[in-house]
This record gives C-alpha cells, sequence and structure tokens, in this order.
C-alpha cells in the first residue's frame, strides 16, 4: 500500500510540474511575442488653455488620482503570490524617457517600446482618443513635477500566467478594435457621449458594456436611473436611495467628480 501511495504522490508531482513548466513556457512566448505599432505623430501641446484641458482629461481617465497615484507617481496595484505583481509605472518618467510615438503605442495601441505587449492597462479602450486630448494629457503629466519614486516591475505568478494561455488575460496589442477618432464630433451630445463611454467605461464595463464578472456589472442597469440618480452615482457613488456603492465612491472621488 505504502509503494502504491509514493508511486501515486510521484506521478501527481511529476504531471503537476510538467504542467507548471508547460503554462510558463507558453505564456513566455505570449509575453515576449513581438508587434509592430503604426507610427503616429502626435501634436506637441504648449497652449495653458489646452494644458488645463490635459489635467481634466487626465484626472476623467484615470491617469491622476487612480492607477497612477495621486502625484503620477506610480503604484503597486497589487501583489499576491500566485497571481504575481502588478504595478501601474511613474508617468511623470516615463513621458521624459520616451518620445510622443513611443508614448502612443503604448496607450492606444498596447506596444512597449520593445514591441512587446502591455497588461493590465487597457490600451484597447483607449484606443479611440483623439490626438489631440491625447497630446493634452501628454503635455500635462511632462509639465507636472517629476516625482521620485520607483515602483519596480510588473512580474506574473502561476495563475496569471495561466490566465494567459488560457485567454483569460487580454493581450492589449492584439485586442485593437477601434482607431482614433477624428475630432469631428463634439456638437453632437451623441456622439460625444459614445466617445466617453469608450474611454471611461469599457475598462470595467466591457467592450460591449455587457459587464464583467466580479468587476463591474451591465450598463443595462443605466436605465433604471433617471438623469439626477445617474449624476448622483457618477459624481458622488451613490445609487438610488442614498445607498454608497464602495467602488464608485472610490472612481467618483478619484475621477468623475
Amino acid at each position: 500500500m505504502g509503494n502504491w501511495t509514493t508511486k501515486i504522490a510521484v506521478v501527481v508531482f511529476v504531471l503537476a510540474w510538467v504542467g507548471a513548466a508547460y503554462v510558463y513556457l507558453q505564456s513566455m512566448r505570449i509575453i515576449d511575442r513581438q508587434y509592430v505599432p503604426v507610427s503616429r505623430n502626435l501634436p506637441s501641446i504648449t497652449d495653458p488653455q489646452r494644458l488645463k484641458e490635459g489635467e481634466r482629461l487626465a484626472t476623467l481617465f484615470g491617469c491622476a488620482e487612480a492607477c497612477h497615484g495621486d502625484r503620477m507617481q506610480g503604484a503597486v496595484m497589487y501583489e499576491h503570490p500566485l497571481n504575481g505583481r502588478l504595478v501601474a509605472p511613474n508617468l511623470t518618467r516615463a513621458v521624459r524617457d520616451r518620445t510622443l510615438p513611443e508614448l502612443e503605442a503604448v496607450v492606444r495601441q498596447g506596444i512597449r517600446p520593445d514591441g512587446t505587449s502591455v497588461f493590465g492597462m487597457s490600451s484597447s479602450s483607449y484606443a479611440v482618443m483623439t490626438d489631440e486630448d491625447l497630446g493634452a494629457i501628454l503635455a500635462y503629466i511632462k509639465a507636472f513635477p517629476i516625482q521620485p519614486e520607483r515602483q519596480g516591475e510588473s512580474d506574473f505568478g502561476l495563475l496569471s500566467r495561466w490566465r494567459l494561455v488560457s485567454g483569460a488575460l487580454p493581450i492589449e496589442a492584439g485586442n485593437q478594435v477601434h482607431q482614433p477618432w477624428r475630432n469631428t464630433f463634439r456638437s453632437n451630445e451623441t456622439r460625444l457621449g459614445e466617445y466617453l463611454t469608450l474611454l471611461s467605461c469599457t475598462d470595467c464595463h466591457g467592450p460591449d458594456l455587457d459587464g464583467m464578472p466580479k468587476i463591474a456589472p451591465s450598463l443595462d442597469r443605466i436605465n433604471d436611473y433617471d438623469e439626477n440618480e445617474l449624476i448622483d452615482l457618477l459624481q458622488r457613488g451613490m445609487a438610488p436611495g442614498e445607498r454608497p456603492i464602495a467602488s464608485k465612491e472610490a472612481m467618483a472621488s478619484e475621477r468623475f467628480s
């Protein structure tokens, strides 16, 4: 009986080791895969009004006061022995270390300067952002005082690698479904609303706004709100009846207020 138990334990160990090795090697193929960005130039912005608009947009779309920290100094978003480490980089350094085309490729195409994909940042949501808006955001960040913090690099744990191999963790460089919009829609309220929704809502509620499990519900629920209730939800994080929603409270205070 003891010999059989030992043999079974050895077989299980070998299978687990082989499985882990397979996941690691396949995930490295995905992580190291090379992509070639479309070369796009952005306007170099110095106008004070556009810089002020860049500050507003950087807050609205989550560059400042959110994932990257209150001073855009970078932040460790989570750290777990099996999932690894997800780091939002120091943006005040990144805009000084990279060219505008390199920054554009990261933000709108999900491609790093070394040709690999970004992970953990929804570049597919930002793909529609106009040249003017992205240029204003980057100009504002570049004018912001450089912050000294260095957060280190993101790292993939075994579970994150499995999610990559199984397709559950999106490869942003291969997930582009939009092209940048031309800045000709501002006077059309519906088109402006579509633009803001694509940039601000799809990251949590999914590309089709039908929700993401354990993250955010389908936006079909918006039909249950009148205009004032929706404004309260976005700007204060309050559902009807003054019912606070924790995740929305944080996002409202950081971005949408």
